[in-house]
């Protein structure tokens, strides 16, 4: 190409010195296209020129590139018999370029298995903060549950002395272990185990927490528990331990007293919900003895009769004469007909029907009065 653009074009451009008057419009078209070509030669030798620098560029650049990994070349035989002295002293084969290319291939693999293992742990560790965000979230609420019910029985235990409901936030241990149980059925873990996780955790929620611990206090099944617990923990997580309450009727626990005293303490929790504005009660004698029906009940009832609208069905004379009363209504079955009498205890009538009915009559009546004037000790 160079050749020919030197071999042509003085001669071209010696032409276009030729001019004539004949045709003008012609040869005006002609010598712009004439003018084209010989631009167009001297574009081409511009390139020609550019690519002869960027050739002898190029060559330079590769007898670098050559010198490059010759020296390459070298360094990694020295790497190579470094290694192969090392491998030697500690007694293993010297590995060739194949072998170390798959090995470098395997460790690339085990490189992104490894990141890939990594971000599954980061993932995994995020759930796991907000399942434990979660849980203490449902705790709040279980407790905000159980001051509700707190203060309720703060009301009922403030009616009265005597009575006291006492309660204790997931203190049912019983119910805790028989959830267990029932959850751990077929895994061979002893009672006694779960029995100690009853007593070391407060629930799921707190031995999710602590896994390791819980798997330790087991024993030798920490396996199978391990196993058993994450099977489960759906039902475990979300199951509430029942609170525990506790009923003390003066100062003993209720279970502890007699029949008598837990219907007294029974009809203390009734009289006490300052809530009722109305009260029926079917002879509330049952199972009281006239001490407690005074001492607890009477005096009970007349501190909230102000608020509260009480009615009794009794044969027992303390409830209308010592729980004053407003109205009573005296009922005689007889001929196959209830005769009523009803009226104020101020009224004598009633007075005299309470004396036959609820006293035995008047005989009666004075007859234990002169009996109790006996008993009564004599001042010296």
């Amino acid at each position: 190409m160079e050749g020919f653009i030197n071999r042509y074009e003085d001669e071209l451009k010696n032409q276009r010195v030729y001019n004539t008057k004949q045709n003008k419009e012609f040869f005006d078209v002609f010598f712009a296209v004439y003018d084209k070509l010989i631009t167009s030669f001297d574009q081409m030798k511009e390139s020609l020129a550019e690519g002869r620098n960027s050739l002898v560029e190029l060559q330079g650049k590769v007898n670098e590139f050559e010198k490059l990994k010759d020296g390459l070349k070298e360094e990694f035989a020295n790497i190579g018999r470094t290694l192969a002295e090392k491998l030697k002293d500690t007694g293993t084969n010297a590995i060739h370029t194949d072998e170390f290319r798959q090995l470098r291939k395997t460790a690339d693999h085990a490189k992104q298995m490894l990141e890939a293992l990594n971000k599954q742990e980061t993932q995994r560790m995020t759930l796991n903060q907000e399942l434990l965000q979660e849980l203490a979230t449902l705790n709040d609420l279980w407790h905000k549950e159980y001051m509700a019910i707190q203060t309720e029985l703060n009301k009922v235990n403030k009616g009265h002395s005597s009575l006291k409901i006492k309660a204790e936030f997931k203190a049912d241990k019983s119910a805790f272990i028989g959830f267990m149980k029932d959850i751990f059925r077929g895994s061979r873990i002893r009672e006694a185990a779960l029995a100690d996780l009853a007593a070391e955790f407060s629930d799921f929620g707190a031995m999710y927490k602590e896994l390791d611990k819980a798997k330790t206090t087991v024993g030798g099944s920490t396996q199978i528990f391990e196993e058993y617990f994450n099977d489960n923990i759906s039902a475990l997580l979300t199951w509430q331990i029942p609170n525990r309450f506790v009923i003390e009727y003066r100062g003993k626990e209720l279970k502890h007293h007699s029949l008598g005293q837990r219907a007294s303490a029974l009809i203390l929790f009734v009289l006490s919900q300052q809530e009722n504005d109305v009260i029926i009660i079917d002879q509330p004698e049952d199972d009281l003895d006239n001490q407690t029906i005074y001492e607890d009940v009477i005096k009970l009832i007349r501190s909230i009769k102000p608020k509260t609208q009480f009615i009794f069905a009794t044969h027992n004379a303390n409830f209308p004469v010592l729980g004053d009363a407003e109205q009573i209504l005296s009922c005689v079955y007889s001929d196959d007909c209830i005769h009523v009498t009803s009226g104020s205890i101020d009224s004598p009538n009633l007075q005299q029907e309470i004396v036959n009915i609820m006293e035995g009559g008047e005989e009666a009546f004075r007859q234990r009065k002169r009996i109790y004037e006996i008993w009564k000790p004599q001042s010296s």
